[in-house]
Parts: C-alpha cells; structure tokens; sequence
C-alpha cells in the first residue's frame, strides 16, 4: 500500500522521494531519516515526488526498484539512491547555489550542534508513548 503527494518542481529534473509511512499506512511515518531528506529537498526548494509505503505491505515493485532496500530512497531521473549518507552528499553536490542553498554549516561548531539537535529530534519522532515527553514541556 502506498501513497503520493506532489511538493512543487521548479525544474525539468525528475525527483522522487520514497518513505516510510505512518502507522494509517498513508501518511509520511516518524522515520527520522525520511523526515531529514524530506527537510533538505524541501529546504532547497525542489520540487519532488512523495511516496509513502506501508513496510506491513510493502509492493512488488517496490522490490523492483530498490530490492533489499527500505526506505527512505531518492529517485533522481530515474537513478535510485539508497543510501541516507551518500544521499545528502549526492544533495549537496548536485543542488548548488546561486539556484539552490547551501546547506552545510561554515561552522565545524554549528555542525556538532546540529548533530545533536538532530539526534534529540529524531528519538523525540520515535517516541510513541507521548505520556512520557508530557511532563517535560515547560521545564528549562
């Protein structure tokens, strides 16, 4: 079972990202990964192709296109990327100013920080008792 959704393009490249779903089997899940490469297309302003897929149903042709693999992936005119690390890399090589930002810190400090707000962030999506994140809101 899959889903779609259209985020707007602005070039005549082909992008497609492939998640995991959400526990309805439709909406975009809390995969940590996923949620960062969604982020950094966004940020950059291309225009992309969601697909969530249900990982209880995964389709054949899912498969087909990236066998051994779940996701996330990136689709780039066609070319399956399956690996997150090399993913963002491939991102910054092939989405470069003056059309799209920079992303990547001038800063080594800012990255560390960054990092850390990402790993925070990501065992705060996949915390799924929300009881236990409850009485921390409004402490400092």
């Amino acid at each position: 079972n899959t889903g779609s959704a259209t985020i707007s393009c602005r070039t005549g490249d082909d992008w497609s990202l492939c998640v995991q779903a959400g526990s309805d089997g439709q909406s975009i899940g809390n995969c940590p990964f996923s949620q960062r490469l969604f982020m950094i297309l966004w940020l950059k302003g291309v225009i992309f192709n969601v697909t969530t897929v249900d990982l209880k149903r995964k389709p054949a042709d899912l498969h087909n296109l990236a066998p051994g693999t779940n996701p996330p992936f990136v689709t780039f005119n066609g070319e399956v990327k399956v690996d997150v690390n090399k993913i963002e890399e491939f991102l910054e090589e092939k989405l470069t100013p003056p059309r799209y930002p920079r992303l990547a810190p001038k800063h080594p400090e800012a990255n560390t920080a960054g990092i850390d707000i990402f790993a925070k962030f990501s065992a705060y999506i996949k915390n799924t008792r929300k009881d236990t994140t409850a009485g921390k809101k409004g402490r400092s």
